[in-house]
Protein backbone atom coordinates (compact mmCIF):
# COMPACT_ATOMS: atom_id res chain seq x y z
CA UNK A 1 0.00 0.00 0.00
CA UNK A 2 1.59 3.35 -1.03
CA UNK A 3 2.44 5.71 1.81
CA UNK A 4 1.21 9.29 1.87
CA UNK A 5 3.73 12.13 1.54
CA UNK A 6 4.98 13.83 4.66
CA UNK A 7 4.06 17.43 5.49
CA UNK A 8 7.41 18.75 4.27
CA UNK A 9 7.41 16.58 1.13
CA UNK A 10 3.95 17.83 0.28
CA UNK A 11 4.89 21.47 0.60
CA UNK A 12 8.05 21.16 -1.47
CA UNK A 13 6.05 20.72 -4.68
CA UNK A 14 5.90 23.54 -7.22
CA UNK A 15 2.57 25.24 -7.91
CA UNK A 16 1.07 28.32 -9.45
CA UNK A 17 0.57 31.09 -6.90
CA UNK A 18 -3.16 30.43 -6.64
CA UNK A 19 -2.90 26.61 -6.53
CA UNK A 20 -0.10 26.87 -4.03
CA UNK A 21 -2.07 29.06 -1.65
CA UNK A 22 -5.05 26.73 -1.93
CA UNK A 23 -2.92 23.65 -1.28
CA UNK A 24 -0.92 25.24 1.51
CA UNK A 25 -4.20 26.01 3.21
CA UNK A 26 -5.33 22.41 2.89
CA UNK A 27 -1.97 21.13 4.04
CA UNK A 28 -2.27 23.07 7.28
CA UNK A 29 -5.73 21.81 8.20
CA UNK A 30 -8.53 19.72 6.76
CA UNK A 31 -10.94 22.65 6.30
CA UNK A 32 -10.83 25.00 3.27
CA UNK A 33 -9.20 28.37 3.79
CA UNK A 34 -11.96 30.22 1.99
CA UNK A 35 -15.25 29.40 0.25
CA UNK A 36 -15.11 28.71 -3.47
CA UNK A 37 -16.12 31.94 -5.22
CA UNK A 38 -16.39 33.17 -8.77
CA UNK A 39 -15.74 36.62 -10.15
CA UNK A 40 -19.42 36.98 -10.87
CA UNK A 41 -20.16 36.50 -7.17
CA UNK A 42 -17.64 39.14 -6.13
CA UNK A 43 -18.93 41.64 -8.69
CA UNK A 44 -15.34 42.59 -9.48
CA UNK A 45 -15.34 42.10 -13.25
CA UNK A 46 -15.83 45.41 -15.04
CA UNK A 47 -15.10 45.08 -18.74
CA UNK A 48 -14.57 48.19 -20.85
CA UNK A 49 -17.74 48.80 -22.85
CA UNK A 50 -16.08 49.37 -26.29
CA UNK A 51 -18.84 51.86 -26.98
CA UNK A 52 -17.77 54.12 -29.85
CA UNK A 53 -16.77 57.54 -28.58
CA UNK A 54 -18.31 60.72 -29.93
CA UNK A 55 -15.05 62.57 -29.29
CA UNK A 56 -11.89 60.61 -30.15
CA UNK A 57 -8.93 61.41 -27.92
CA UNK A 58 -5.25 61.27 -28.65
CA UNK A 59 -3.75 58.85 -26.12
CA UNK A 60 -0.12 57.84 -25.50
CA UNK A 61 0.40 54.47 -23.83
CA UNK A 62 3.80 53.79 -22.29
CA UNK A 63 4.57 50.08 -22.31
CA UNK A 64 3.45 47.16 -24.49
CA UNK A 65 3.06 44.57 -21.79
CA UNK A 66 -0.38 43.07 -21.23
CA UNK A 67 -1.62 46.18 -19.39
CA UNK A 68 -0.55 48.61 -22.10
CA UNK A 69 -1.69 46.36 -24.95
CA UNK A 70 -5.10 45.90 -23.33
CA UNK A 71 -5.51 49.65 -22.78
CA UNK A 72 -4.56 50.40 -26.38
CA UNK A 73 -6.67 47.61 -27.88
CA UNK A 74 -9.80 48.65 -26.02
CA UNK A 75 -9.37 52.35 -26.74
CA UNK A 76 -8.84 51.74 -30.45
CA UNK A 77 -11.99 49.61 -30.48
CA UNK A 78 -13.80 52.65 -29.09
CA UNK A 79 -12.40 54.92 -31.79
CA UNK A 80 -9.57 56.72 -30.00
CA UNK A 81 -6.21 57.58 -31.56
CA UNK A 82 -3.60 55.59 -29.66
CA UNK A 83 0.20 55.48 -29.84
CA UNK A 84 2.10 52.83 -27.86
CA UNK A 85 5.76 53.40 -26.96
CA UNK A 86 7.65 50.26 -25.96
CA UNK A 87 11.27 50.24 -24.76
CA UNK A 88 11.89 46.61 -25.76
CA UNK A 89 12.00 45.20 -29.27
CA UNK A 90 9.04 42.94 -28.50
CA UNK A 91 5.59 43.06 -26.93
CA UNK A 92 4.60 41.18 -23.78
CA UNK A 93 6.73 42.63 -20.98
CA UNK A 94 6.94 40.06 -18.22
CA UNK A 95 5.06 37.51 -20.31
CA UNK A 96 8.14 35.85 -21.78
CA UNK A 97 8.03 32.51 -23.59
CA UNK A 98 11.51 31.13 -24.36
CA UNK A 99 12.04 29.01 -27.49
CA UNK A 100 15.81 29.19 -27.94
CA UNK A 101 18.10 27.29 -27.48
CA UNK A 102 15.46 24.54 -27.47
CA UNK A 103 14.59 22.22 -30.38
CA UNK A 104 11.59 20.23 -31.65
CA UNK A 105 9.37 23.25 -31.11
CA UNK A 106 9.70 23.08 -27.32
CA UNK A 107 9.25 26.20 -25.23
CA UNK A 108 9.10 27.27 -21.59
CA UNK A 109 7.56 30.17 -19.67
CA UNK A 110 10.28 32.28 -18.09
CA UNK A 111 7.76 34.93 -17.12
CA UNK A 112 4.09 34.79 -16.18
CA UNK A 113 2.93 31.19 -16.33
CA UNK A 114 -0.65 30.43 -15.30
CA UNK A 115 -4.11 31.15 -16.65
CA UNK A 116 -6.78 30.21 -14.13
CA UNK A 117 -10.35 29.30 -14.88
CA UNK A 118 -11.74 32.40 -13.13
CA UNK A 119 -9.36 34.86 -14.81
CA UNK A 120 -12.19 36.36 -16.80
CA UNK A 121 -10.33 39.42 -18.08
CA UNK A 122 -7.55 37.33 -19.60
CA UNK A 123 -9.88 34.58 -20.79
CA UNK A 124 -11.91 37.13 -22.73
CA UNK A 125 -8.99 37.63 -25.13
CA UNK A 126 -8.06 33.97 -25.19
CA UNK A 127 -11.61 33.22 -26.30
CA UNK A 128 -11.83 36.20 -28.66
CA UNK A 129 -8.62 35.18 -30.44
CA UNK A 130 -9.37 31.44 -30.38
CA UNK A 131 -6.22 30.52 -28.47
CA UNK A 132 -6.20 26.93 -27.15
CA UNK A 133 -5.31 26.10 -23.55
CA UNK A 134 -3.94 23.00 -21.92
CA UNK A 135 -4.47 21.97 -18.34
CA UNK A 136 -1.77 22.29 -15.71
CA UNK A 137 -0.92 19.04 -13.96
CA UNK A 138 -2.20 19.97 -10.51
CA UNK A 139 -3.77 17.43 -8.24
CA UNK A 140 -6.53 18.29 -5.80
CA UNK A 141 -6.25 15.21 -3.61
CA UNK A 142 -2.56 15.16 -2.64
CA UNK A 143 -3.38 16.36 0.86
CA UNK A 144 -5.46 13.25 1.57
CA UNK A 145 -4.32 11.36 4.63
CA UNK A 146 -1.98 14.01 6.02
CA UNK A 147 -1.89 14.61 9.76
CA UNK A 148 -1.73 18.02 11.49
CA UNK A 149 -1.28 19.20 15.04
CA UNK A 150 -4.17 20.78 17.02
CA UNK A 151 -2.12 23.95 17.36
CA UNK A 152 -1.74 24.23 13.58
CA UNK A 153 -5.44 23.57 13.09
CA UNK A 154 -6.32 26.30 15.58
CA UNK A 155 -4.06 28.77 13.77
CA UNK A 156 -5.62 27.79 10.50
CA UNK A 157 -9.15 28.29 11.79
CA UNK A 158 -8.13 31.81 12.83
CA UNK A 159 -6.71 32.38 9.35
CA UNK A 160 -9.96 31.20 7.79
CA UNK A 161 -12.13 33.46 9.95
CA UNK A 162 -9.90 36.46 9.26
CA UNK A 163 -9.86 35.80 5.52
CA UNK A 164 -13.67 35.80 5.38
CA UNK A 165 -13.55 39.48 6.41
CA UNK A 166 -11.30 40.49 3.50
CA UNK A 167 -12.41 41.97 0.18
CA UNK A 168 -9.37 41.84 -2.10
CA UNK A 169 -10.87 44.33 -4.55
CA UNK A 170 -11.54 47.20 -2.12
CA UNK A 171 -8.36 49.20 -2.66
CA UNK A 172 -9.68 52.53 -1.48
CA UNK A 173 -11.05 51.16 1.78
CA UNK A 174 -8.99 48.08 2.69
CA UNK A 175 -10.50 45.47 4.98
CA UNK A 176 -8.92 45.07 8.45
CA UNK A 177 -6.45 47.97 8.01
CA UNK A 178 -4.88 47.32 11.39
CA UNK A 179 -3.28 44.14 10.00
CA UNK A 180 -1.29 46.20 7.52
CA UNK A 181 0.94 47.28 10.41
CA UNK A 182 2.24 43.72 10.69
CA UNK A 183 4.40 41.58 8.48
CA UNK A 184 2.92 38.18 7.72
CA UNK A 185 5.57 36.67 9.99
CA UNK A 186 4.46 38.87 12.88
CA UNK A 187 0.84 38.01 12.17
CA UNK A 188 1.58 34.27 12.39
CA UNK A 189 3.45 34.83 15.64
CA UNK A 190 0.47 36.72 17.09
CA UNK A 191 -1.73 33.74 16.24
CA UNK A 192 0.64 31.40 18.09
CA UNK A 193 1.43 29.46 14.94
CA UNK A 194 3.72 26.49 15.65
CA UNK A 195 7.34 26.88 14.51
CA UNK A 196 7.12 24.15 11.86
CA UNK A 197 4.08 25.88 10.31
CA UNK A 198 5.94 29.22 10.23
CA UNK A 199 9.01 27.54 8.72
CA UNK A 200 6.96 25.90 5.97
CA UNK A 201 5.13 29.13 5.19
CA UNK A 202 8.44 30.98 5.15
CA UNK A 203 9.93 28.59 2.64
CA UNK A 204 6.90 28.20 0.42
CA UNK A 205 5.66 31.81 0.39
CA UNK A 206 9.22 32.94 -0.31
CA UNK A 207 9.15 30.51 -3.20
CA UNK A 208 5.81 31.48 -4.69
CA UNK A 209 5.57 35.19 -3.80
CA UNK A 210 9.28 35.76 -4.46
CA UNK A 211 9.74 37.47 -1.07
CA UNK A 212 10.15 36.42 2.55
CA UNK A 213 7.30 36.65 5.04
CA UNK A 214 9.15 39.19 7.20
CA UNK A 215 9.02 41.70 4.33
CA UNK A 216 5.45 41.38 3.06
CA UNK A 217 2.41 42.94 4.72
CA UNK A 218 0.12 40.54 6.55
CA UNK A 219 -2.79 42.27 4.84
CA UNK A 220 -1.22 41.66 1.43
CA UNK A 221 -1.02 37.92 2.13
CA UNK A 222 -4.58 37.84 3.44
CA UNK A 223 -5.70 39.63 0.27
CA UNK A 224 -4.02 36.82 -1.68
CA UNK A 225 -5.81 34.17 0.37
CA UNK A 226 -9.15 35.96 -0.14
CA UNK A 227 -8.98 36.08 -3.94
CA UNK A 228 -11.59 33.88 -5.64
CA UNK A 229 -10.47 30.30 -5.93
CA UNK A 230 -10.07 28.69 -9.35
CA UNK A 231 -10.92 25.02 -9.90
CA UNK A 232 -8.39 24.66 -12.72
CA UNK A 233 -5.14 26.17 -14.04
CA UNK A 234 -3.93 26.30 -17.64
CA UNK A 235 -1.16 27.47 -19.96
CA UNK A 236 -1.70 28.81 -23.47
CA UNK A 237 -0.85 26.14 -26.04
CA UNK A 238 2.03 27.39 -28.13
CA UNK A 239 3.20 29.73 -25.36
CA UNK A 240 1.63 32.39 -23.17
CA UNK A 241 3.19 35.02 -25.40
CA UNK A 242 0.52 34.20 -27.98
CA UNK A 243 -1.78 36.55 -26.05
CA UNK A 244 0.41 39.70 -26.26
CA UNK A 245 1.58 38.76 -29.76
CA UNK A 246 -2.00 38.57 -30.99
CA UNK A 247 -2.92 41.86 -29.31
CA UNK A 248 0.18 43.45 -30.85
CA UNK A 249 -0.75 42.11 -34.28
CA UNK A 250 -4.08 43.95 -34.04
CA UNK A 251 -2.21 47.09 -32.97
CA UNK A 252 0.69 46.84 -35.39
CA UNK A 253 0.40 50.37 -36.77
CA UNK A 254 0.04 51.83 -33.27
CA UNK A 255 3.11 50.26 -31.56
CA UNK A 256 6.61 51.72 -31.80
CA UNK A 257 9.31 49.40 -30.43
CA UNK A 258 12.74 50.28 -29.02
CA UNK A 259 11.38 53.67 -27.93
CA UNK A 260 12.23 54.11 -24.23
CA UNK A 261 10.50 57.06 -22.60
CA UNK A 262 12.72 59.52 -20.75
CA UNK A 263 10.36 62.37 -19.86
CA UNK A 264 6.66 63.13 -19.34
CA UNK A 265 5.50 66.75 -19.26
CA UNK A 266 1.84 67.35 -18.46
CA UNK A 267 -0.42 70.38 -18.41
CA UNK A 268 -4.07 71.05 -17.72
CA UNK A 269 -5.27 69.94 -21.15
CA UNK A 270 -2.38 68.06 -22.76
CA UNK A 271 0.78 66.07 -22.21
CA UNK A 272 4.06 65.58 -24.02
CA UNK A 273 6.17 62.44 -23.92
CA UNK A 274 9.87 62.47 -24.78
CA UNK A 275 11.36 59.19 -25.96
CA UNK A 276 14.54 57.93 -27.61
CA UNK A 277 14.56 56.83 -31.24
CA UNK A 278 17.93 55.50 -32.38
CA UNK A 279 19.51 57.43 -29.53
CA UNK A 280 17.91 60.78 -30.43
CA UNK A 281 15.14 62.44 -28.44
CA UNK A 282 11.71 62.75 -30.04
CA UNK A 283 8.53 64.30 -28.63
CA UNK A 284 4.92 63.24 -29.10
CA UNK A 285 1.89 65.10 -27.77
CA UNK A 286 -1.48 63.83 -26.65
CA UNK A 287 -4.46 64.54 -24.45
CA UNK A 288 -3.88 61.62 -22.08
CA UNK A 289 -0.94 59.43 -21.09
CA UNK A 290 -1.32 55.91 -19.69
CA UNK A 291 1.76 54.69 -17.84
CA UNK A 292 1.60 50.91 -18.18
CA UNK A 293 5.15 50.13 -17.12
CA UNK A 294 6.55 48.78 -13.83
CA UNK A 295 7.43 51.52 -11.39
CA UNK A 296 11.04 50.30 -11.54
CA UNK A 297 11.03 51.80 -15.05
CA UNK A 298 8.89 54.85 -14.29
CA UNK A 299 11.30 56.01 -11.59
CA UNK A 300 13.90 56.50 -14.34
CA UNK A 301 11.64 58.97 -16.19
CA UNK A 302 11.54 62.69 -15.54
CA UNK A 303 7.99 63.79 -14.77
CA UNK A 304 7.29 67.51 -14.83
CA UNK A 305 5.67 68.97 -12.93
CA UNK A 306 6.14 66.28 -10.32
CA UNK A 307 3.11 64.25 -9.36
CA UNK A 308 1.72 64.30 -5.81
CA UNK A 309 4.14 63.51 -3.02
CA UNK A 310 2.30 60.25 -2.32
CA UNK A 311 2.40 59.12 -5.94
CA UNK A 312 6.07 59.96 -6.39
CA UNK A 313 6.90 58.07 -3.21
CA UNK A 314 5.02 55.03 -4.52
CA UNK A 315 6.83 55.23 -7.85
CA UNK A 316 10.22 55.51 -6.19
CA UNK A 317 9.78 52.88 -3.48
CA UNK A 318 7.37 50.15 -4.65
CA UNK A 319 9.10 46.80 -4.21
CA UNK A 320 9.19 43.89 -6.65
CA UNK A 321 9.89 40.22 -6.03
CA UNK A 322 12.95 38.51 -7.48
CA UNK A 323 12.87 35.23 -9.38
CA UNK A 324 15.34 33.30 -11.50
CA UNK A 325 13.70 30.82 -13.88
CA UNK A 326 15.92 28.34 -15.70
CA UNK A 327 14.45 25.89 -18.22
CA UNK A 328 16.70 22.93 -19.00
CA UNK A 329 16.13 20.71 -22.06
CA UNK A 330 16.75 16.94 -21.92
CA UNK A 331 16.78 14.48 -24.81
CA UNK A 332 14.38 12.22 -22.91
CA UNK A 333 11.84 12.84 -20.18
CA UNK A 334 13.75 10.54 -17.90
CA UNK A 335 11.78 11.63 -14.86
CA UNK A 336 8.73 9.81 -16.20
CA UNK A 337 10.67 6.56 -15.91
CA UNK A 338 11.80 7.09 -12.34
CA UNK A 339 9.25 9.40 -10.79
CA UNK A 340 5.49 9.67 -10.54
CA UNK A 341 6.07 13.34 -11.41
CA UNK A 342 8.99 15.74 -11.76
CA UNK A 343 8.05 18.25 -9.06
CA UNK A 344 10.57 18.45 -6.27
CA UNK A 345 11.99 21.05 -3.97
CA UNK A 346 15.63 22.01 -4.42
CA UNK A 347 17.59 20.60 -1.52
CA UNK A 348 20.05 23.42 -0.86
CA UNK A 349 18.06 26.38 -2.22
CA UNK A 350 14.63 27.87 -1.78
CA UNK A 351 12.92 26.87 -4.99
CA UNK A 352 11.67 23.93 -6.96
CA UNK A 353 11.93 21.99 -10.20
CA UNK A 354 8.99 20.98 -12.37
CA UNK A 355 8.27 19.94 -15.93
CA UNK A 356 7.21 22.83 -18.16
CA UNK A 357 6.48 20.72 -21.27
CA UNK A 358 3.65 18.55 -19.96
CA UNK A 359 1.33 19.55 -22.80
CA UNK A 360 3.99 19.50 -25.53
CA UNK A 361 4.65 16.47 -27.79
CA UNK A 362 7.86 14.60 -28.47
CA UNK A 363 10.45 12.58 -26.53
CA UNK A 364 12.42 15.60 -25.41
CA UNK A 365 11.28 17.61 -22.42
CA UNK A 366 12.12 20.62 -20.27
CA UNK A 367 12.51 20.83 -16.53
CA UNK A 368 12.23 24.35 -15.17
CA UNK A 369 14.12 25.42 -12.05
CA UNK A 370 12.24 28.15 -10.18
CA UNK A 371 14.59 29.96 -7.79
CA UNK A 372 13.24 33.02 -5.94
CA UNK A 373 14.37 35.71 -3.55
CA UNK A 374 17.77 35.30 -1.85
CA UNK A 375 18.59 31.99 -3.53
CA UNK A 376 18.05 33.60 -6.90
CA UNK A 377 20.27 36.53 -5.93
CA UNK A 378 23.07 34.11 -5.04
CA UNK A 379 22.72 32.42 -8.42
CA UNK A 380 22.62 35.76 -10.24
CA UNK A 381 26.08 36.74 -9.05
CA UNK A 382 27.73 34.50 -11.67
CA UNK A 383 27.74 34.58 -15.48
CA UNK A 384 24.82 33.31 -17.55
CA UNK A 385 26.76 30.23 -18.68
CA UNK A 386 27.82 29.41 -15.15
CA UNK A 387 24.23 29.79 -13.95
CA UNK A 388 23.01 27.00 -16.22
CA UNK A 389 25.90 24.75 -15.15
CA UNK A 390 25.31 25.42 -11.47
CA UNK A 391 21.53 24.98 -11.75
CA UNK A 392 22.02 21.68 -13.61
CA UNK A 393 24.23 20.53 -10.74
CA UNK A 394 21.50 21.51 -8.25
CA UNK A 395 18.89 19.65 -10.30
CA UNK A 396 21.20 16.61 -10.34
CA UNK A 397 21.05 16.51 -6.54
CA UNK A 398 17.38 15.53 -6.79
CA UNK A 399 17.39 14.03 -10.31
CA UNK A 400 20.76 12.20 -10.57
CA UNK A 401 20.05 11.23 -14.19
CA UNK A 402 19.85 14.87 -15.33
CA UNK A 403 23.46 15.42 -16.58
CA UNK A 404 23.29 12.28 -18.73
CA UNK A 405 20.28 13.57 -20.68
CA UNK A 406 20.96 17.34 -20.61
CA UNK A 407 21.17 19.17 -23.95
CA UNK A 408 20.62 22.92 -23.48
CA UNK A 409 19.51 25.50 -20.95
CA UNK A 410 18.61 29.13 -20.37
CA UNK A 411 18.44 31.30 -17.24
CA UNK A 412 16.34 34.44 -16.76
CA UNK A 413 17.00 36.63 -13.72
CA UNK A 414 14.32 39.31 -13.71
CA UNK A 415 16.10 41.78 -11.47
CA UNK A 416 18.76 42.45 -14.10
CA UNK A 417 16.19 43.04 -16.84
CA UNK A 418 16.38 46.84 -17.37
CA UNK A 419 12.70 47.06 -18.39
CA UNK A 420 11.38 45.02 -15.47
CA UNK A 421 13.69 45.20 -12.46
CA UNK A 422 11.85 42.31 -10.84
CA UNK A 423 8.76 40.15 -11.19
CA UNK A 424 5.43 41.22 -9.68
CA UNK A 425 5.04 43.94 -7.06
CA UNK A 426 4.49 43.30 -3.37
CA UNK A 427 3.43 45.60 -0.56
CA UNK A 428 5.45 45.92 2.63
CA UNK A 429 3.90 46.49 6.06
CA UNK A 430 2.02 49.78 6.06
CA UNK A 431 1.69 50.02 2.27
CA UNK A 432 -1.70 48.36 1.66
CA UNK A 433 -3.40 51.21 3.54
CA UNK A 434 -1.23 53.94 2.00
CA UNK A 435 0.46 53.08 -1.32
CA UNK A 436 -2.15 50.65 -2.62
CA UNK A 437 -5.08 52.98 -1.90
CA UNK A 438 -3.76 55.57 -4.37
CA UNK A 439 -1.44 53.70 -6.71
CA UNK A 440 -4.04 53.42 -9.50
CA UNK A 441 -5.53 56.91 -9.19
CA UNK A 442 -5.03 59.15 -12.21
CA UNK A 443 -3.34 62.51 -11.72
CA UNK A 444 -4.46 65.10 -14.22
CA UNK A 445 -3.82 63.75 -17.71
CA UNK A 446 -1.75 60.81 -16.47
CA UNK A 447 -3.31 57.39 -15.84
CA UNK A 448 -1.75 54.22 -14.45
CA UNK A 449 -2.06 50.57 -15.45
CA UNK A 450 -0.17 47.39 -14.61
CA UNK A 451 -0.50 44.38 -12.33
CA UNK A 452 0.65 46.51 -9.40
CA UNK A 453 -2.53 48.59 -9.68
CA UNK A 454 -5.01 45.69 -9.93
CA UNK A 455 -7.23 43.61 -7.68
CA UNK A 456 -5.71 40.51 -9.28
CA UNK A 457 -2.31 41.93 -8.39
CA UNK A 458 0.65 39.89 -9.60
CA UNK A 459 -1.25 37.99 -12.30
CA UNK A 460 -1.63 38.34 -16.07
CA UNK A 461 -5.33 38.68 -15.33
CA UNK A 462 -4.52 41.69 -13.13
CA UNK A 463 -2.55 43.38 -15.90
CA UNK A 464 -5.51 42.97 -18.26
CA UNK A 465 -7.93 44.10 -15.53
CA UNK A 466 -5.95 47.31 -15.12
CA UNK A 467 -6.04 47.95 -18.85
CA UNK A 468 -9.84 47.86 -18.83
CA UNK A 469 -9.93 50.29 -15.90
CA UNK A 470 -7.45 52.70 -17.52
CA UNK A 471 -9.34 52.62 -20.82
CA UNK A 472 -12.58 53.43 -18.99
CA UNK A 473 -10.90 56.35 -17.20
CA UNK A 474 -9.67 57.84 -20.46
CA UNK A 475 -13.05 57.32 -22.13
CA UNK A 476 -14.84 59.09 -19.28
CA UNK A 477 -12.34 61.93 -18.88
CA UNK A 478 -12.95 65.41 -20.25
Amino acid sequence: MPSHPTHSEKLNHSWSRRDFLKTLALALATIPLRPALTLAQTGSTKFFSRQKTERPKKVIVIGAGLAGLTTAYELTKAGHEVTVLEARNRAGGRVFTVREPFVDGLYAECGAEWVESNHEYLLRYIDEFGLPLYRGSFRDNEDEGLQYSPRARKTHEHLEQTTKKINSFEHLNPSLPELDKLSFYEFLQQMDAPPDMIDQMQRQISGLMAINIESISALHMLNEFALPEAPASFRVAGGNDQVPKTLAKHLREHIHYSRPVVKIAHEAKSAQVTFLENGRQQIISGEHVVIAAPFTCVRKMEITPALSVEKMKAINTLAYGQILKAPLQFRERFWLKYEAEARKGLQSLIGSVYESTGGQPGPRGILLAYIPDKSGMEMASISAEQRVEKILAKVAEIHPQAPKYFEAGYAKWWQEDPWAGGTYAYFRPGEITTVRTMIAKPEGRIHFAGEHTAGWQGYMNGAVESGHRAAAEVQAAG
